[in-house]
This record gives structure tokens, C-alpha cells and sequence, in this order.
């Protein structure tokens, strides 16, 4: 009966609601709530994220990410631990849209190993990798760390689903937070980081609109960007790629160059010098970095190319859908100052 009962409520979250709200943004053709498949325009959103990062002042933009993407990674300690590559992300927001589409009359049906493997399985695992194995020791450290605590109920704890702790709630808004004040000078936010956080449901809302295309369409951000995709999947791969754009500056001849070295990258991101060497050694063996000196870089064009288009998505994405789950919180808790039809 309880499987019975998950697999309604998937049907249910999965089917476009029938009063659908307008799309946001020209590479969106329906609301992120509806999300269906078709909903993406991928070469609307390149396009868009290609026009952004030519922009005068995205390079102060992305430095600015850079430093706020990292302080919201480290507002919770637990995270670092926790949330080290993409698989480990995709997993915890995953626990949280679940439990977001939890029917409060079926208490039983809310996270487990089973119901996060039937998620899984929807996924493209070339963007995002797992496996039942990998997934369930995820699961564990999570609940080790404190970020998953076993449902209310009688019973052994061990055999009940899981739900996330309040401390997971608190991490990943301050996660939210840091990543859009990190935007917020780019793009415009209609509200402060903080304010949109705040508001009730607006995180797990917004992770909500992250898990319906990797469901619906099979799509991450990633998608045709190889470099990134190695990058995002490798162990702490994405704080230590920030640290090299928290330096990179174009010179007069149009190079890009950036500083970075294996005892600061350790010291900021939280892994070893050898983790930190491998990465930049690994760059270079892969085309993406040319050593200058000690401590010197290059970009290589197609890499700076592949990195503006990634940056470019990463500010259009989130701050498109957090913009539209916020305003369809606000609308929800009768709040008309900030309509959820209204444009970005």
C-alpha cells in the first residue's frame, strides 16, 4: 500500500498543476512549477547565458559569485563534509523536494533508500553520478552528520524513512543565501537574500524547480559542457575551480590569467595539498590550464569559453527559478505586493 501510495503522489507532482502559472523567462516555455518535458529552450538558455557573460563587468560578477557561493558553503561546516560533489548535492535536495511533496496524511511515505533510487533512475547518470550503493552510503553520512534523522513513528528507528533535520534546513538556506547574494550584484534580486529565504517554503520550493528538469528532461546545467561536468562531479572540484576565478583577470592581449596554488587552494576550500595539486595538475593535463610560473595561469580559450557559458547559466538558472519560487511562496501566504505572475 505505501508504494502504492509514493507512486501517487510522483504522478501527482510530476503532472503540470491545471491552473498553470505564465513562464518567467523566453527560454522557458512553461512556469517551473508545470515543468514538463519540453519545458527548456537549451539553446534559448546558452543564448541568454552566452549574451550575460559578455556583459561589461561579468568578471567582477563572477568574482563576486566566487565569494559568496563559498560563504554560504561554509556558513554550515557540516556541508563541507557532506556536499562535496554533484552526486552528493543532487542527493540532498533531492531529500528535500521529497519531503516538500510529502502528503501529510500518508506520515510513512517520506525519504527512503528505496524512493531515492527510484529517483535516481529517471536521471541521466552521465550529468549526475550514483549508484544504489554510492546512494545509500550518501544516505548514511547524512544521517551520521545530523542531516537526516529517522520520521516519527513506533518501531526501530533504523527501518523508518528519514526526513530532513532541522540543522539540513538551516544549512541549505544558508547555502541559497550565499549563492544569490553572490548574484545578486549581476542580477537584480526582488527582494534581499535574506528576505527570500525567510519566507516559508521558499528553499525547499526552489530545489523543487531544481529536481523537475533533472525528472522531466533529463537535464543539468552541465549539459554539453564536458570540463565542467568532470569538474562538478569531482571530489570538492567546484570550490576549488572558484578559487581560480576569485583571480582571474583578462590581460591587454585578451589571455586570461589567473593565481592559484595547492597551499592556498587547500587552506580556502578544505582539502588536502595533494587534493589541491591533483586538481591543478589535472587541468593542465586536460588542456584547460597552462602553467606561467609557480603560482601563474593561463586559461585556455575553449576552457574560458566553456567557464563563461557555465557561469552564465549558473547566475540565470538560479536566479530565475528562485525568483519564481519566491513569488509563488508569497502569493501563497497572501502577501499581493509581489504577485507570482509578475515578470523577473
Amino acid at each position: 500500500m505505501r508504494r502504492a501510495a509514493w507512486f501517487a503522489i510522483m504522478r501527482a507532482v510530476l503532472l503540470p498543476s491545471p491552473h498553470p502559472l505564465p513562464a518567467p523567462v523566453p527560454w522557458l516555455r512553461h512556469h517551473p512549477r508545470d515543468w514538463r518535458a519540453g519545458t527548456l529552450d537549451i539553446p534559448g538558455l546558452t543564448a541568454a547565458a552566452a549574451a550575460l557573460s559578455q556583459r561589461p563587468g561579468f568578471g567582477d560578477g563572477m568574482r563576486s559569485f566566487a565569494d559568496g557561493w563559498q560563504a554560504g558553503y561554509n556558513a554550515t561546516p557540516v556541508l563541507g563534509s557532506v556536499m562535496r560533489n554533484n552526486a552528493r548535492y543532487v542527493l540532498l535536495l533531492a531529500c528535500l523536494w521529497l519531503d516538500h511533496q510529502r502528503d501529510a496524511s500518508l506520515p510513512g511515505v517520506s525519504i527512503t533508500p528505496g524512493r531515492v533510487l527510484d529517483f535516481y533512475a529517471r536521471l541521466d547518470h552521465r550529468l549526475v553520478e550514483g549508484g544504489a550503493s554510492r546512494i545509500k552510503t550518501i544516505l548514511a553520512h547524512a544521517r551520521v552528520a545530523g542531516l537526516l534523522q529517522p520520521a516519527p513513528g513506533p518501531g526501530d528507528a533504523r527501518l523508518r524513512p528519514l526526513e530532513p533535520t532541522p540543522l539540513l534546513r538551516r544549512a541549505m538556506a544558508g547555502y541559497v543565501q550565499g549563492f544569490l547574494g553572490g548574484i545578486a550584484p549581476t542580477l537584480p534580486l526582488p527582494a534581499t537574500p535574506q528576505q527570500m529565504v525567510d519566507t516559508p517554503g521558499f528553499v525547499a520550493e526552489l530545489f523543487t524547480y531544481r529536481m523537475l528538469p533533472l525528472l522531466h528532461e533529463r537535464f543539468a546545467i552541465t549539459h554539453g559542457l564536458p570540463a565542467m561536468n568532470w569538474i562538478t562531479n569531482r571530489e570538492k572540484g567546484y570550490p576549488q575551480l572558484l578559487s581560480l576565478v576569485r583571480h582571474m583577470q583578462v590581460q591587454p592581449d585578451g589571455q586570461v590569467h589567473t593565481m592559484g596554488w595547492p597551499q592556498q587552494i587547500a587552506e580556502r576550500v578544505g582539502v588536502s595539498r595533494g587534493s589541491a595539486r591533483n586538481f591543478l595538475l589535472a587541468a593542465v593535463e586536460q588542456g584547460w590550464l597552462e602553467p606561467l610560473g609557480p603560482r601563474q595561469w593561463r586559461l585556455r580559450p575553449a576552457f574560458h569559453a566553456e567557464l563563461l557559458q557555465w557561469m552564465g547559466r549558473e547566475f540565470l538558472w538560479m536566479h530565475t527559478l528562485a525568483v519564481a519560487a519566491w513569488r509563488v511562496c508569497v502569493a501563497a501566504s497572501g502577501d499581493t505586493a509581489a504577485p507570482a505572475t509578475a515578470p523577473p
